[in-house]
């Protein structure tokens, strides 16, 4: 995509304390039971029973990526709230929370979630990069976001996704395992990952188990796929996962379809085929990562309402999430529903706000 190394920036920055983390569903509204959304209006809004909120996501960029206070995180999640956003993200990353094994800091992920918790929105969190003292020898500590641990240390692994997974149950019961393990967020260099399916898959199936043994009722999200419009088939990662035995490791499937147009709306469709083929049709699409880098102008507003507008369509009804990437700019200036200083006034907030006002 055009924007990738805007995007390989930001992934590189957070990769050092944290990495974005984007995806899921309510407990309650699980890929398996969640009604298909009927997409009528009544009055110009849509039926509540009808509709899909969690369309209506964006991701957080940090205040200790910023260096900022603490309650920096609060602002950005309040003045989400205020346009009528249902559900952020949370990150939960294993080099931050286990700096030394055994020794688990909480601080912050208290924090965070304690400050979603007092405004009522929904969060999702990622679960990966790996702990420093985990890694394979000779990796960079920086590089834990694209790394799975050693075998050697599957036990500590699965130790730290039960304890996330049970501290924070009632509260953050939807997770997401790893983040564009087939492009630049995986083993290889150069970001040439797309034939990776196997071992991604063998530490999908680890984290999965040990989720659920924290948490029985969690919601799991699998893949988090970089599919952007020059990603011709990306469905080819997911038909590996199923070949490698994903099927009943997790209870969606997630993607990034980025497009300078709108939406990459054919990798929707495409990872929509591969889940029915194999009997997953009852599951979810989540599109955990979407928007456009030049956020500013009134073109990203206009592709912003076309883009909701058709995912709220019965023809979608199975995509559950659609998450904007973030709530204020990334560093390089882009991408943001509003300034990192929450001051401009951006066309952009104003079409998510009347996009969510049409719920009731």
């Amino acid at each position: 995509m055009s924007d990738g190394l805007s995007r390989r920036k930001f992934l590189s920055i957070a990769s050092a304390g944290s990495v974005l983390a984007l995806g899921g569903i309510h407990v309650a509204e699980t890929a398996q039971t969640q009604k298909p959304a009927a997409g009528t209006k009544t009055g110009g809004k849509m039926k509540a029973n009808e509709a899909r909120p969690l369309l209506f996501g964006a991701g957080m960029f940090w205040a200790k990526w910023r260096d900022k206070p603490w309650d920096y995180d609060h602002k950005q999640m309040k003045l989400f709230k205020e346009l009528g956003g249902k559900i952020t993200s949370a990150s939960f990353d294993w080099c931050e929370l286990e700096k030394e094994k055994g020794k688990f800091n909480w601080d912050y992920t208290d924090h965070v979630v304690d400050a979603a918790q007092d405004l009522g929105l929904k969060q999702f969190g990622y679960v990966g990069n790996t702990a420093a003292w985990a890694l394979p020898p000779g990796i960079n500590p920086e590089h834990g976001y694209r790394n799975p641990p050693r075998d050697d240390c599957e036990k500590d692994f699965r130790n730290y996704c039960t304890k996330v997974a049970a501290r924070y149950k009632g509260q953050v019961e939807l997770f997401q395992f790893w983040n564009e393990p087939n492009g630049c967020s995986w083993i290889n260099d150069g970001c040439s990952n797309g034939h990776m399916f196997e071992s991604y898959t063998k530490w999908l199936k680890i984290a999965y188990e040990a989720l659920k043994e924290g948490n029985p009722k969690c919601v799991v999200c699998a893949a988090a796929l970089d599919y952007n419009e020059g990603v011709k088939e990306g469905y080819k990662y997911i038909e590996g996962m199923y070949q490698c035995g994903a099927k009943g490791y997790f209870d969606a499937i997630s993607i990034h379809p980025y497009a300078d147009s709108g939406l990459h709306w054919k990798a929707v469709e495409d990872t929509r085929r591969v889940m029915v083929e194999n009997g997953d049709g009852s599951k979810g699409i989540w599109i955990t990562e979407w928007g456009y880098h030049n956020s500013k102008t009134p073109d990203a507003a206009r592709k912003l309402k076309e883009v909701l507008t058709k995912l709220l369509s019965p023809e979608y009804s199975y995509v559950r999430i659609a998450n904007y990437l973030v709530i204020t700019d990334l560093p390089d200036g882009g991408y943001g529903l509003y300034d990192s200083e929450m001051v401009e006034n951006r066309p952009i907030a104003a079409a998510f706000k009347e996009m969510a006002n049409m719920m009731i």
